[in-house]
């Protein structure tokens, strides 16, 4: 794997919030470009936290985000896990690997004479490769799976929260609903989420949300009424015997024949007595006494004894039909038991029907019976036990109703949290089985474990591949190849290293006798340490082609002729490197380094089919607000295209000049850059003078017309007020003045720098337009 960019950089050092927003990502071959100062050393410093695996010991608050090309991710949470192959040159590696005054720690480089061993140690390298990269892509399917699983909690817990809390917004429990909650829940409930039993149909669950309402109401009061199977088998038998018996009478057959005509008469009899008369009030004729007698023959005490009997058991029988109790209104339930109530009521008001008239069947042969006391052939027919029953059926459900009411307002939370339960059962239970969650569990459990197990092969072949390294290792190769590189970078050979067994590291000798003990100029340390730094890149026989090198500007203690050695050194050492990294300030350096990469993008170019280019350039830029901060960028076209760190410097401070706006880092930039210029300008024309800044302006002023005394002392006392100030402003004005300022001031220069040489000045517009 590669390194794709570096996303973020939090409290590293100067570089307070960085992120990756005007930069481009990595390629094969990078070149950062940035002054003394601007923190490029800093930056460095990142890849050292991933070679070390550790996060940063300078910066303990700090963060950083870094992606690779697989799709991983570094941070310095878990930079400890990186397998990235990374080798760094910068002052820590320098502090770490050299004591000046004492010794330099041992490079193994492999045998090349152990032929055998090699072999073995090439098939235990690229199994570890392979079993490495398998790991590492498991590992990513892994990660993948565990994200969607992670994923799933997230919305699931989310889409649960919805639908609870639409039921009741004031139950924090819901309300706060998160994954946290979620997986707990679906954990403590295994089985049961496991499960299809779960799971409710439609109708329940409008049961159960609205059971779960927050809405408490008032208890119900309600009496059963039941009936007595008995009661009516009893009336049966009384009804029986009335409409069996008879009484003797001297019988008129046509008044036994017609009932209603016998009811007239018995009536019309007792008026005639009570009014003592003989008068038929019907036709007017005289009632004889002998008709008289006949008739009250027929109508004897006994019949009216068992007539009276017969009126009174109809008036019992009529009390006897099933009253519509007081029911309670059905408003007064909770909303999930009014389905329940109405069916029960639907139930009771049938089986009072169905009661009510087998109770008028009986009711109807009464009536015949008392119409015709004679008449014994009448039958009826029991109340049936199907009836009663389903009376009383529907009496307990009505009474079962209200007692589920009662019991829910008495214990109204507890009856609440048990239906917001059942609903938050259904709704994991449909989302983990909708999901496969326990299955997909189950196979991270499955896959890590057997990733893990390669994971232990790849240790094993990691302790059987160093102990073979060891065995095939020898420093004494190690110093050999170093002080050849070291001497064809110098250009001289006093400088060697030694090994000492004693000390189990290389002694730095002069003449190959004498110990320097710190006795070296700064450039032999440079040069010492940058060859070193090249050569530990082979130690363990490790190949550049799987190796991240980075650079942290080698050329800082160099003259010129050192700068082109250690330029052709790291091409010639690290072009075919997985990726490289050089950070400098040196604008020659960097030239010698941009016409490289630049070259490479040229070929790539030229390729049928073209390829991409893969080398890319950034800044570092520091802002000169305090406290300072930095970022890194692509370069400017300009930093690219010009062979000169004059023409680089010409080109911005003249987009500035043409700028509409300029922001305060840019207004502070500009004192820099106008400094820059007018040095390098002056310095090149006037050459008696180059030491002393102000020499030089008063030299470029004479002969001018257009730029007098007062323009010249503006520009000066403008370049060295916000360029070179050891003092830090308080004053809120300062940096108003200087964004007011700039743009005047680099008109200024400008028209100085064509007053002094047109012809120069023209060229210069002519490259940088």
């Amino acid at each position: 794997m590669s390194i794709k960019n570096i996303q973020k950089l939090k409290r590293f050092g100067i570089f307070h919030n960085h992120t990756n927003d005007n930069a481009k990502d990595f390629g094969k071959y990078n070149l950062f470009y940035g002054w003394n100062g601007s923190g490029k050393s800093t930056l460095s410093g990142v890849f050292r936290c991933i070679e070390n695996k550790t996060d940063s010991g300078k910066f303990p608050s700090s963060e950083f985000t870094v992606n690779t090309d697989g799709g991983t991710t570094i941070t310095q949470e878990n930079v400890v896990q990186s397998d990235l192959n990374v080798y760094t040159f910068n002052q820590d590696f320098i502090d770490e690997n050299i004591s000046w005054n004492s010794v330099v720690k041992s490079i193994l480089l492999v045998d090349k004479a152990k032929i055998e061993e090699r072999e073995k140690l090439e098939e235990l390298k690229k199994k570890h490769k392979t079993d490495s990269e398998a790991y590492s892509k498991e590992a990513a399917e892994i990660k993948k799976l565990e994200e969607a699983i992670s994923k799933f909690g997230t919305d699931s817990a989310r889409r649960l929260k919805m639908s609870l809390q639409s039921i009741d917004t004031s139950d924090s429990h819901y309300l706060n609903y998160n994954k946290t909650k979620f997986e707990a829940f679906i954990t403590s409930n295994l089985n049961a989420t496991e499960k299809d039993a779960s799971l409710l149909g439609e109708e329940k669950i409008i049961e159960l949300t609205n059971a779960a309402k927050p809405n408490q109401k008032n208890l119900i009061s309600f009496t059963q009424q039941t009936i007595s199977q008995e009661t009516f088998s009893k009336a049966k038998e009384r009804l029986d015997d009335l409409l069996k018996t008879s009484v003797v009478s001297k019988t008129i057959q046509r008044l036994v024949e017609h009932g209603d005509i016998k009811s007239w008469v018995e009536a019309g009899l007792g008026l005639h007595k009570r009014h003592n008369t003989n008068q038929c009030e019907f036709c007017g004729n005289t009632i004889t006494e002998e008709r008289t007698k006949q008739l009250e023959a027929h109508f004897n005490d006994d019949y009216k004894a068992f007539q009276d009997r017969l009126v009174k058991a109809d008036s019992w029988l009529a009390g006897q039909y099933i009253q519509a109790p007081m029911l309670p209104v059905a408003s007064d339930f909770y909303e999930e038991l009014k389905k329940e109530y109405s069916e029960a009521c639907t139930k009771l008001e049938k089986a009072t029907t169905d009661l009510n008239e087998e109770i008028s069947a009986w009711h109807t042969a009464l009536k015949k019976k008392t119409e015709n006391p004679l008449e014994t052939g009448l039958v009826v027919e029991a109340i049936k036990e199907s009836s009663i029953k389903a009376f009383n059926d529907a009496m307990t459900a009505i009474s079962a109703t209200v007692g589920k009411h009662n019991h829910k307002s008495a214990n109204f939370k507890e009856e609440t949290d048990k239906a917001k339960k059942q609903l938050e059962l259904h709704y994991a239970t449909t989302e983990v089985k909708d999901f496969g969650y326990y299955d997909k569990k189950s196979e991270v459990a499955e896959r890590a474990t057997a990733n893990n197990g390669l994971k232990t092969t790849i240790n094993n072949l990691n302790t059987e591949i160093r102990t073979l390294e060891e065995s095939l290792s020898n420093e004494g190769l190690g110093a050999e190849q170093f002080n050849e590189s070291l001497h064809k970078f110098l250009g001289r050979s006093e400088i060697t290293l030694h090994f000492n067994p004693v000390k189990k590291g290389y002694e730095i000798l002069r003449n190959d006798s004498d110990l320097v003990e710190g006795n070296l100029s700064e450039g032999e340390k440079t040069a010492i340490a940058f060859v070193y730094f090249i050569t530990k890149l082979k130690e363990n026989d490790n190949k550049m082609e799987n190796t991240i090198v980075v650079v942290d500007d080698p050329v800082s203690s160099f003259d010129s002729n050192h700068i082109f050695h250690a330029y052709s050194f790291l091409r010639s050492n690290c072009d075919k490197a997985k990726q490289l990294f050089v950070f400098t300030h040196n604008f020659t350096y960097f030239k010698l380094i941009r016409d490289w990469f630049e070259g490479i993008n040229r070929n790539r170019k030229r390729k049928s089919p073209p390829k991409d280019p893969n080398a890319f350039f950034y800044t570092i830029e520091a802002s000169t607000a305090i406290p300072r901060h930095s970022t890194f960028k692509d370069a400017n076209a300009s930093l690219v295209n010009y062979n000169s760190e004059y023409h680089y410097i010409f080109s911005r401070l003249y987009a500035y000049r043409n700028s509409p706006a300029l922001s305060r880092d840019e207004a502070f930039l500009t004192a820099n850059l106008a400094r820059k210029l007018l040095e390098s300008f002056f310095s090149f024309k006037f050459p008696r003078y180059r030491s002393d800044i102000a020499q030089l302006m008063d030299r470029g002023l004479k002969g001018c017309e257009v730029t007098d005394e007062a323009t010249k002392e503006k520009i000066y006392r403008f370049i060295n007020k916000y360029s070179h100030s050891v003092v830090i402003e308080v004053n809120e004005d300062s940096s108003e003045n200087l964004v007011g300022e700039s743009q005047n001031v680099i008109g200024d220069i400008f028209a100085w720098l064509q007053e002094v040489d047109e012809v120069h000045y023209n060229e210069m517009l002519e490259v940088v337009q």
